[in-house]
């Protein structure tokens, strides 16, 4: 009965709430660079060759990584 009653009421306040954003503009220098691409990214891809490189070896020695464990065990059981 509290859930019928609530949740509505809170969906209509929150469509309805007149909070006012001021859009500033952003640039590439300024402190906060949401929506920017690679403003938030942990690392460099102004190297697109570079970056490809090790963005492969990253995934395809993750990929990789169990079916050289299970040839090593293999190997190790076998002698």
């Amino acid at each position: 009965m509290l859930k019928k009653a609530v949740i509505p009421f809170v969906r209509s306040v929150r469509n309805c709430h007149p909070a006012p954003v001021k859009f500033t503009g952003q640039t590439p220098t300024s402190f906060i660079h949401d929506g920017w691409a690679n403003a938030r990214t942990p690392f460099d891809v102004s190297n697109k060759w570079l970056f490809g490189i090790k963005a492969i070896i990253f995934l395809a020695s993750g990929f990789w990584a169990p079916f050289i464990v299970v040839e090593y065990q293999l190997r190790k059981a076998n002698q």
